[in-house]
């Protein structure tokens, strides 16, 4: 399943106590699902250690891999019976995010119609490609107004952005997906080969991917160079692949696998707002976090989707001031949150795609509220 970590609630096995010395009171661990995707699917069968005899068989949609996911989730919690005491928190990013949202929504209708015995306590989203077209919608003028477009090229980017959205509404989405592939990687050369992930660096700057050896790549290509390095690669196929004694010897675990990514060519670029819609009907937890600096998964962007929600308390949450978010004894402002009801959306400063990495102090808060873990005392 590519990136998926279970792990408890206190993130790190951190030691965490109440005021006065007193060890913070025990209640059921949460259990979390963390997904990772950099802007490609690669959570389903065919990546990580599992595997397909044969390419047909591999799911061509979100829909079809949640309902694996949640067949997955049924057996887990048949046999390990203490999960059903256990919230379920699933935190994703990026594509995962667009899964995640899916996911949730066939995991919360398998509970409420009695066949998964479990308690869904949230759903985070960060930095997700709910709605690509809204962030096709967003680069043109961000990157203008951050100077790494001129007015010209903000012109040009937002008319390829135009030709996604009527693309997406008349159902063309492999189309939208070759138009987005296009536009990107002229934006890419256009200014000054921009980090897609973080506007503040240029391509092979971030020290969190790979470095790209091609100064114009086709986007999905590009995609590929910021895969994860070598050493987990050595890792998953070898120690890890030898204790687990269970995967074929011919199976080679990978982070992203081209033939999963074509076979959701024609899901790729559908939104998934309906099913944050339902996770919030259903008074799911919905936590939407993103990094100032992303460009691939604007801020803007993220904005512009959750506004065509048809969530009834989003006139509400929308009229709500932001608190200012502070971490650590610096004392400056690290972010926002805006929370109404069961919606949280959270701004942080000074981060771009990957938040948890750029802010870990102010992700690892943010995580602690999701899951209402006790605070962690900091001297």
């Amino acid at each position: 399943w590519g990136y998926v970590e279970v792990r408890p609630r206190s993130v790190g096995r951190r030691a965490r106590q109440l005021p006065g010395g007193r060890a913070a009171q025990r209640r059921p661990e949460a259990t979390q699902l963390d997904m990772a995707a950099q802007g490609r699917p690669h959570l389903r069968v065919g990546v990580g250690y599992s595997y397909v005899e044969d390419d047909s068989l591999l799911v061509t949609t979100d829909l079809q891999a949640a309902a694996d996911m949640t067949t997955l989730l049924k057996a887990l919690v048949k046999e390990l019976t203490t999960l059903r005491s256990s919230p379920l928190f699933i935190v994703a990013e990026s594509y995962g995010g667009k899964y995640a949202a899916t996911l949730g929504v066939s995991v919360v209708r398998a509970v409420r119609a009695g066949e998964l015995k479990l308690t869904l306590g949230g759903v985070a989203l960060g930095d997700s490609w709910i709605s690509p077209e809204d962030f096709a919608s967003s680069y043109g003028t961000l990157l203008f107004q951050v100077s790494r477009l001129d007015r010209k090229g903000a012109d040009h980017a937002n008319k390829d952005a135009q030709v996604v959205r009527q693309q997406v509404a008349a159902g063309q989405f492999k189309q939208a997906q070759a138009t987005l592939n296009r536009m990107l990687n002229w934006v890419v050369v256009n200014s000054g080969h921009v980090d897609v992930y973080n506007f503040l660096l240029d391509t092979g700057m971030d020290p969190v991917v790979a470095v790209s050896s091609s100064p114009a790549p086709e986007y999905s290509r590009y995609l590929e160079s910021k895969s994860v390095g070598d050493s987990i690669q050595e890792a998953m196929n070898g120690a890890i692949k030898q204790k687990l004694k269970i995967v074929p010897k011919d199976v080679v675990w990978q982070a992203q696998s081209y033939s999963v990514y074509y076979a959701l060519i024609n899901d790729f670029m559908k939104p998934r707002i309906h099913e944050v819609d339902e996770l919030l009907s259903y008074g799911v937890n919905v936590t939407v976090y993103n990094g100032q600096l992303d460009v691939i998964c604007s801020t803007v962007g993220a904005e512009a989707w959750v506004q065509k929600l048809k969530w009834d308390g989003l006139k509400n949450f929308l009229a709500l001031p932001r608190q200012p978010l502070y971490c650590g004894s610096a004392g400056a402002t690290k972010g926002f949150v805006r929370s109404y009801k069961n919606l949280h959306f959270y701004w942080i400063l000074g981060a771009g795609h990957f938040v948890p990495v750029d802010q870990p102090c102010v992700a690892l808060d943010m995580i602690g509220n999701i899951t209402q873990s006790p605070a962690l005392s900091r001297s």
